[in-house]
C-alpha cells in the first residue's frame, strides 16, 4: 500500500511537471506576444500598456500581414474624444510594414474584416508615440485611444517584392519628428547666416530672380542656348520702340480720336488736282503769247 502511494505521487509529480514545461512564463508570454509574427494574435488583445476592446464583430477573414487593408480610424487624447487629432473615413496601409506605431500594428493583426473596435495604448514607450511625441499635437508619453474598423483587405502582398521609392523619407514618429527639428534648425541657421535683404539691395535680388521669355538664366540655374545682357538689351528695345512710336506719331500713323484724318489716296489725289491746274494755267499763259 505504501509503495502503491508513493508511487502514485511520484507519478502525479512528473505529469505535473512535464505539463508546466510547455507554459510559458508571464513575463515571457507579453515579451512574445509584443513581437511581430506571420500568425494571428488573440481576438481580444490585453498585453500589459495596450488593451483592445471589440465594438462589432468583424464578418470577413482575418487580417495577415502583407495585405492591404481599408482602415476606418479615429485617434483621441483621452478627454478629447470629440476633437480627434488623426482620422480618415478610407486610410489604405500595407499590414504588418512596421511604418506604423507598434500598438496600431499588433491590434490591426487581431482584426477581421468587418470588425470595429477601441485601443488604449497607456505604455506610450512601448506601443505609442514615446518620449518623442508628435508636438504640439502629442504630448510625451501621452496615451492614446483609437477607435479602428476594418473596411477591406486585398491579396497578400509580398513585402521583399517592391523596392522602397523613396528610402529617406521619414515615415516612423522619431523619424518625422528628427526630419523637422533639422529642417527647423537649417532654417534657423540660413537665417543668421544669411540675414535677410533691406530697401535697395532688396529690390535687387528680387529683380535678379525673375525669369524673363527664357533668355536668361533662372532660378533653376538652367541657362538657354543663347546669352543676352540685361544691362544691354533692354535700352536698346526701350530705344527701338520709343523710335517706332516717334516715327508712327510724326508721319500721321498715330492720330487724335475724331480728328480729320488725310491718309495717302487723299493726298495722291490733291497732288493729281494740283499738276493738273499747274499744267492748264502753264498751257493758257503759252497760249495767250502766241496769239499776240
Amino acid at each position: 500500500m505504501t509503495m502503491s502511494t508513493s508511487t502514485l505521487l511520484l507519478t502525479l509529480v512528473l505529469a505535473a511537471t512535464s505539463t508546466m514545461a510547455f507554459i510559458v512564463p508571464t513575463t515571457q508570454q507579453s515579451s512574445y506576444t509584443s513581437k511581430f509574427s506571420n500568425t494571428k494574435l488573440h481576438e481580444s488583445l490585453a498585453i500589459d500598456g495596450l488593451v483592445k476592446k471589440v465594438i462589432k464583430e468583424g464578418t470577413g477573414p482575418a487580417l495577415e500581414r502583407g495585405q492591404v487593408a481599408s482602415v476606418k480610424y479615429s485617434c483621441y487624447l483621452p478627454g478629447t474624444e470629440t476633437k480627434p487629432f488623426a482620422q480618415s473615413e478610407k486610410q489604405r496601409m500595407i499590414v504588418g510594414d512596421g511604418q506604423m506605431i507598434e500598438g496600431w500594428e499588433l491590434a490591426l493583426l487581431t482584426m477581421n474584416v468587418g470588425e470595429r473596435a477601441t485601443v488604449r495604448i497607456d505604455d506610450a514607450a512601448k506601443f505609442g508615440y514615446g518620449e518623442a511625441g508628435v508636438p504640439p499635437i502629442v504630448p510625451s508619453n501621452a496615451p492614446i485611444e483609437m477607435e479602428m474598423e476594418i473596411l477591406s483587405a486585398e491579396e497578400r502582398l509580398e513585402m521583399g517584392a517592391f523596392a522602397n521609392n523613396e528610402p529617406l523619407t521619414p515615415r516612423t514618429p522619431k523619424a518625422i519628428r528628427a526630419a523637422y527639428e533639422a529642417r527647423q534648425s537649417a532654417k534657423l541657421q540660413d537665417e543668421i547666416e544669411n540675414p535677410p535683404l533691406e530697401g535697395l539691395d532688396y529690390w535687387k535680388d528680387k529683380i535678379k530672380s525673375y525669369y524673363f521669355f527664357g533668355f536668361f538664366e533662372g532660378e533653376t540655374g538652367q541657362q538657354a542656348p543663347w546669352f543676352l545682357r540685361p544691362s544691354i538689351t533692354f535700352p536698346i528695345a526701350f530705344a527701338i520702340v520709343g523710335a517706332a512710336f516717334y516715327v508712327s506719331l510724326k508721319f500721321g500713323a498715330i492720330s487724335e480720336r475724331g480728328a480729320q484724318v488725310t491718309d495717302e489716296l487723299d493726298e495722291l489725289i490733291t497732288l493729281q488736282g494740283v499738276l493738273r491746274d499747274g499744267f492748264m494755267m502753264a498751257f493758257l499763259d503759252v497760249s495767250d503769247k502766241i496769239t499776240v
